[in-house]
C-alpha cells in the first residue's frame, strides 16, 4: 500500500495534534505542521506532501484560502479544507480556489478519511487525465498532418501547428470561429467552392472522405493539393461532441505522379517508336533476304542455261534485273543487272516509287501505270510474266519481260516484292 503523505496547516496546536494522530492511526504519514501560512508554503514547497488540510482562518496576513491557491497555482497539491465557518462568502471564496474538499469542524473521524480518499483519488485521476492530455497534445502537434477540432456547431477549438502552417491562419484568429474560416476549399477541376467537410460530417453524422482533387487555399493565397477526412466526435453515450478535420498536404504527391505519368507516356512512345523502327528493319531484312533468294535462283538459272547451250549457241545469256519494293511499291533494293537496264543506281532509287523507275509501255506503244499498284491483296490474280517495253532513264526503248514474286511476313500477309526485269 502506497504511503501518502498529508501536510498539516492549522493554527490550533492542540487541534494539529489531534489530527496528526488521527492521520497516523489512519495509515497516513505526517511530515510537518505549519500554523501559519507564509510557513506553510514553503514547508510545502520543500516537502512536497500529497496532500494538504488547510485551516481557512490562519494567524497573519495570508489566510488559508490565499495560501491554497499559491500551493494549487505553483505546486499542483491538492488542498482540502479543515474550518469552523461555512458563510457563504467564505465558501465562495474557497470555491475559486478549486480544492478537493471541504470540511467542517468539528468532524468525525470518518468524514475525516472520506474526504481525504475522495481528495486522494480526485487528484491521482485528474493527474492520469493531465497526462493523457499532454500525451495526447503532444501527439497531435508532432503529427504530419493538419489537424482541426471543433464543437457541434463546426467553430473551431483547436488547430495544431501543421494546420495552421497550411492554412496560413493562427489559433487567435479563428478560434471560436467557423471552420470554413480557415478551411478554404474548392474542387480543382471546375475552381467551384467545395462544402465545409466539417458541417458535412456534423450533418450527416459520418465521416466524410475527400473523393476528387481538393484545393486548399491559405490565408495568403498559396494554392496546396490536399486530401482529408472529416469525422464527429461523440462521448462515452454516443452523443455528438464536435468534429475533427484530419487533412495533409498532397501537392509533391500529385507532382511526383504527374511526372511518373509523363515518363511513362514518353516511355510507351520510345517504345512505340522503336517497335515502328524494328519493324521496318524486319520488313527490310525480309525483304533483302528475299531479294538475294531470288538473285540466287536466277544465278543458278542463268548459270544452267549457259551450260546447256554452251556449244551450241553463241548467244550469250544476259544478267537479269531484280528490284525489291515495299507495300507501297517503294523501291528499297536494285541489283547492278536493274541499274543497267533502267538508268537509276541504287541510291539513286532508293525511296522512290516504282513507277518513277520502271517506266513501261505495252507492245502496242502505250503507257502502261504501274501494273504492281494493285498487287497486295491481289497479287495471286496477276500474270507472273509480262512482255513490256522498257523505256530506261536515257529514253532508250527495251524489249523486256516483267515478273514479280512477292514475299509475306509470318502471319501471310503481303509486305512487299522482287520485281524481275528480264532483256529480250
Amino acid at each position: 500500500m502506497v504511503e501518502y503523505q498529508i501536510w498539516i496547516v492549522e493554527d490550533e496546536s492542540i487541534v494539529a495534534i489531534d489530527l496528526k494522530g488521527r492521520l497516523q492511526a489512519m495509515g497516513y504519514r505526517v511530515p510537518g505542521i505549519s500554523n501559519n501560512a507564509e510557513d506553510a508554503i514553503e514547508e510545502i514547497r520543500t516537502h512536497r506532501p500529497d496532500l494538504v488540510l488547510m485551516d481557512i482562518v490562519l494567524k497573519g496576513e495570508m489566510d488559508g484560502i490565499a495560501a491554497a491557491a499559491i500551493i494549487k497555482e505553483e505546486m499542483d497539491i491538492p488542498v482540502v479544507y479543515l474550518t469552523a465557518y461555512s458563510e457563504d462568502s467564505t465558501v465562495s471564496r474557497a470555491k475559486l480556489t478549486e480544492p478537493f474538499g471541504y470540511i467542517l469542524k468539528p468532524f468525525m473521524e470518518r468524514d475525516l478519511r472520506i474526504a481525504i480518499e475522495i481528495a486522494l483519488y480526485k487528484s491521482s485521476m485528474e493527474k492520469r487525465l493531465r497526462e493523457s492530455e499532454r500525451w495526447l497534445k503532444t501527439t497531435i502537434r508532432s503529427m504530419g498532418e493538419g489537424i482541426i477540432a471543433t464543437d457541434t456547431g463546426g467553430l473551431i477549438r483547436f488547430m495544431n501547428p501543421v494546420a495552421i502552417d497550411l492554412t496560413g491562419v493562427s489559433e487567435e484568429q479563428v478560434i471560436g470561429r467557423p471552420s470554413r474560416t480557415a478551411f478554404q476549399i474548392e474542387i480543382g477541376s471546375t475552381g467551384e467552392d467545395a462544402p465545409d467537410p466539417v458541417m458535412r460530417a456534423l450533418i450527416d453524422q459520418e465521416a466524410v472522405r475527400s473523393n476528387s482533387h481538393v484545393v486548399l487555399i491559405s490565408l495568403d493565397g498559396t494554392r496546396r493539393n490536399i486530401e482529408y477526412t472529416a469525422t464527429p466526435i461523440l462521448d462515452e453515450k454516443g452523443r455528438f461532441t464536435g468534429a475533427v478535420l484530419i487533412f495533409r498536404d498532397i501537392t509533391d504527391r500529385i507532382r511526383i505522379e504527374e511526372e511518373l505519368r509523363c515518363h511513362r507516356e514518353h516511355l510507351e512512345e520510345l517504345v512505340a517508336e522503336r517497335t515502328t523502327e524494328l519493324r521496318k528493319v524486319n520488313t527490310r531484312l525480309e525483304q533483302t533476304l528475299h531479294y538475294i533468294d531470288m538473285a540466287e535462283k536466277k544465278w543458278v538459272e542463268e548459270a544452267l542455261v549457259s551450260e546447256v547451250t554452251d556449244g551450241y549457241s553463241t548467244k550469250p545469256v544476259l544478267p537479269e534485273g531484280l528490284i525489291s519494293i515495299d507495300s507501297g511499291c517503294t523501291v528499297l533494293l536494285i541489283n547492278y543487272a536493274a541499274e543497267e537496264i533502267t538508268g537509276w543506281t541504287q541510291k539513286e532509287a532508293s525511296d522512290h516509287h516504282l513507277s518513277s523507275v520502271l517506266v513501261l509501255e505495252d507492245l502496242m506503244g502505250s503507257s502502261i501505270d504501274c501494273p504492281f499498284d494493285t498487287l497486295f491483296g491481289t497479287a495471286h490474280k496477276l500474270p507472273s510474266k509480262k512482255d513490256c517495253i522498257l523505256i530506261s532513264r536515257d529514253g532508250c526503248r527495251l524489249p523486256v519481260l516483267i515478273g514479280i514474286e512477292p514475299f509475306r511476313d509470318h502471319c501471310g500477309e503481303v509486305t512487299g516484292a522482287t520485281v524481275s526485269i528480264k532483256r529480250k
